[in-house]
């Protein structure tokens, strides 16, 4: 792979340049760095799905719990994003209606451990190379985690 020229910088990497850099080097995912955050655009290696951190919960335990997702959280709500391999087809209609928002190709996904105020994004599964779930798994989990 190709470095992600932060390297030639004076002194260590950051914190957010290492991960970046781990990103790249052992998962194959492009990235970007900013400031105190790094992201990468969805689509062609991964999507996501991101959903409150009470039905990220229920999804995760149905699920093989080695599937990547982290947790961010704002001032208002926790939230819970599950990485999965890019999805061919229309996005579910019945995931949207329950808050839960399909990252898809051309959208940026944040990843931890970017930074924003005094929020950080933090791995609850950190990902490992080829073993990203497909998105058929996970959506069928947050159907079945819904509440009736």
């Amino acid at each position: 792979m190709t470095p992600l020229g932060i390297g030639g910088l004076e002194g260590p990497q950051t914190e957010v340049q290492a991960a970046a850099q781990s990103y790249q080097d052992e998962l194959g995912w492009t990235v970007n760095v900013y400031g105190s955050g790094v992201w990468l655009v969805a689509g062609r290696a991964v999507e996501a799905l991101d959903m409150p951190r009470g039905l990220g919960s229920r999804t995760w335990n149905l699920l093989d719990q080695a599937v990547p997702v982290f947790e961010s959280s704002d001032d208002h709500a926790v939230r819970w994003t599950f990485i999965t391999a890019p999805h061919i087809g229309p996005t579910l209609p019945e995931l949207a209606v329950r808050d839960v928002d399909h990252i898809r190709s051309g959208r940026s996904i944040d990843l931890p451990p970017s930074t924003f105020g005094r929020h950080r994004l933090r791995w609850i599964t950190p990902p490992v190379p080829a073993q990203v779930p497909s998105f058929n798994a996970v959506a069928d989990a947050v159907l079945r985690a819904m509440p009736s």
